[in-house]
């Protein structure tokens, strides 16, 4: 099973972030990005914003965009991932956006990830939702060997709850 860490979604640790990719969703219609996608546009001076404003990438739902980081960030890629328009986001589209996600990282092969919750940037869905989502809808190995979080210092401890949880009904002999 994949181990699991957690980032608040601050400057300073993303800037830290050593990682393969940190996985980026937005919505169609979140214009300022916000959240973790909002705070490393800042930090790389507006790039991801700009590929927006160029027609680039436009945020439909399972668009995917890779971007190579620049060294203000530890990170060696970015993955951001259209959700669709917020108004349309549900527990649904959530699942389906997480399975999504989990092929991209399947395919690439790689040994570490971060991952900022799809809905979280515009609070469409609650931390223990999204995780719960995120947990429902993507396999037991991905071949990660860590999936960093970005999420509320708040929220660390309940999300950890709801893996421990899970991990707990998988060792269940009850199963």
């Amino acid at each position: 099973m994949i181990e699991y860490d957690f980032v608040p979604p601050e400057q300073s640790s993303l800037d830290e972030l050593q990682t393969a990719v940190i996985l980026l969703p937005f919505f169609e219609d979140e214009r300022p990005l916000r959240g973790p996608a909002g705070l490393i546009d800042w930090r790389l001076c507006g790039a991801l914003s700009r590929r927006l404003a160029a027609g680039e990438l436009q945020g439909s739902f399972g668009e995917k965009g890779w971007t190579v980081t620049l060294p203000k960030l530890k990170a060696e890629r970015l993955l951001l991932f259209g959700l669709g328009r917020s108004e349309a986001f549900d527990r649904k589209v959530a699942e389906a956006a997480c399975a999504l996600i989990a092929n991209a990282l399947v395919a690439a092969k790689l040994a570490t990830a971060a991952l900022a919750l799809p809905g979280r940037s515009m609070n469409c869905v609650s931390a223990n939702d999204a995780m719960q989502y995120w947990l429902n809808a993507t396999p037991r190995e991905l071949g990660l060997g860590e999936l960093t979080i970005i999420e509320r210092r708040a929220d660390h401890k309940p999300l950890q709850s709801v893996i421990d949880a899970l991990r707990r009904q998988a060792e269940s002999p009850l199963r």
